[in-house]
């Protein structure tokens, strides 16, 4: 359909959502997660906490300077909060904590700590070994904002995946932090290999020097879960 051909009523057609509209949408058609999963939580996403407030929230964020403020916005729901970044294995990394925006942080950085102060040591787990031993009974949202390392949280968590419903990532336009970084297209190909496939896209933001679509939300569902039952237009 041509934009131009969108208009009136039809206008709230047209793509994209943002959070708020997509969790009305999927609420509407019925689901309930027992258990979300924010992994790169920073101060909390409170967008996921209040849509689902029956939930238990199982949260992730490794830098200090986010703990006070998740801790507080957490308070008022069912949750575990884990002081570590999620990857593909265990163990400790450099985090480069980009002081002038702190939600642009990164384990994708290419930087040594002998040339970058900015640089900090943290924990990473792998989120299948963190839920071994969570009894999980209901639906399952994950939802994931690492600037360019989410294709590695759901390579830790396999296990994880096969009990999710709908997954949430935020995926690059760009190879932002250099050729190691996977970009939408790498992700797509990841999720469907696992049994997911697109099913929305969410905010997005433009990169600052050409005003290109730098990144965005993309909602990836179980191809066989109820939101993609229907093949009607």
């Amino acid at each position: 359909m041509a934009a131009d051909a969108v208009t009136g009523k039809d206008a709230d057609l047209r793509p994209t959502r943002t959070f708020e509209q997509f969790f009305r949408h999927v609420k509407r058609l019925g689901f309930d997660p027992a258990l979300c999963i924010d992994v790169g939580a920073a101060n909390g996403t409170g967008v996921i906490y209040e849509a689902f407030p029956r939930a238990l929230h199982v949260v992730f964020e490794p830098l200090p300077d986010f703990h006070q403020a998740l801790a507080k916005r957490l308070e008022r729901f069912r949750h575990e909060i884990h002081h570590c970044a999620l990857m593909d294995h265990d163990g400790e990394m450099e985090i480069l904590r980009t002081e002038h925006n702190l939600y642009g942080s990164s384990l994708m950085h290419l930087r040594s700590r002998a040339n970058d102060p900015r640089l900090l040591r943290v924990p990473v787990r792998r989120l299948d070994d963190v839920l071994a031993n969570h009894q999980i009974d209901g639906p399952v949202l994950l939802k994931t904002d690492c600037q360019g390392s989410d294709l590695m949280v759901v390579e830790g968590a396999p296990k994880t995946l096969e009990k999710c419903d709908i997954v949430i990532l935020e995926c690059s336009m760009f190879r932002f932090w250099g050729d190691h970084q996977p970009i939408l297209s790498d992700i797509v190909l990841h999720m469907a290999k696992r049994g997911f496939a697109m099913y929305d896209i969410l905010d997005g933001i433009f990169r600052p020097s050409d005003n290109a679509l730098g990144q965005l939300d993309v909602v990836f569902a179980k191809t066989d879960c109820f939101l993609r039952a229907s093949r009607k237009w």
